[in-house]
């Protein structure tokens, strides 16, 4: 691994991830008597938004690339085209992401060595707890897909964007579900 630049005002730390939400209803609770019989609605799509995320805890802000395109190689590097223009005003751009095959393709790391102020830093395998990203999404597929029916993909689609691009209208929901106070567990 890197050593990981400090803190200063040059850099930027963000947590990546991608995020596969499909255009079907996700029922989560209910309360009633087991002898009712439960119906919702539900749709036949297979439509699916894959999103690559790199959300800023400081500022609390997304910078997303969206796509009904599977997630490979050829998206990271758009993507990461996508940080390095939202962050060309710093010289370090920290991302801390898992190892999913598609970050670690043999192009990406060829693009890597080619934009040096992108360090990654790649988080332990089963360990989806110390990427902030998670618990975005988390949020997101809450307010999405969890007991929500969308009878067409494209209110679906639409209503996913305008959750991403307007975080700030759930800003103090996610201060309190988002942060950077970890609990440091020593072993004895």
């Amino acid at each position: 691994m890197k050593k990981l630049p400090q803190n200063n005002e040059s850099m930027v730390q963000l947590f990546v991830d991608g995020m596969h939400l499909v255009h079907q209803v996700i029922p989560t609770f209910y309360w009633g008597s087991s002898k009712d019989r439960i119906t919702f609605n539900s749709n036949s799509s297979r439509n699916r938004l894959n999103i690559l995320g790199a959300y800023d805890v400081q500022t609390q802000t997304l910078v997303h690339l969206s796509s009904e395109d599977n997630c490979d190689a050829e998206q990271v590097i758009k993507f990461l085209k996508l940080i390095c223009k939202a962050y060309h005003d710093r010289d370090s751009i920290i991302l801390h992401m898992d190892n999913a095959p598609y970050f670690h393709a043999e192009i990406v790391r060829e693009w890597l060595k080619k934009n040096p102020q992108i360090i990654i830093n790649s988080l332990p395998p089963y360990a989806p707890n110390l990427n902030l990203i998670e618990r975005l999404w988390r949020f997101v597929k809450g307010q999405l897909v969890r007991n929500r029916y969308y009878e067409k993909y494209k209110t679906f689609r639409a209503n996913a964007f305008r959750l991403l691009n307007h975080l700030e209208d759930y800003a103090d929901d996610l201060k309190t579900l988002i942060n950077d106070n970890f609990e440091i567990v020593r072993q004895k």
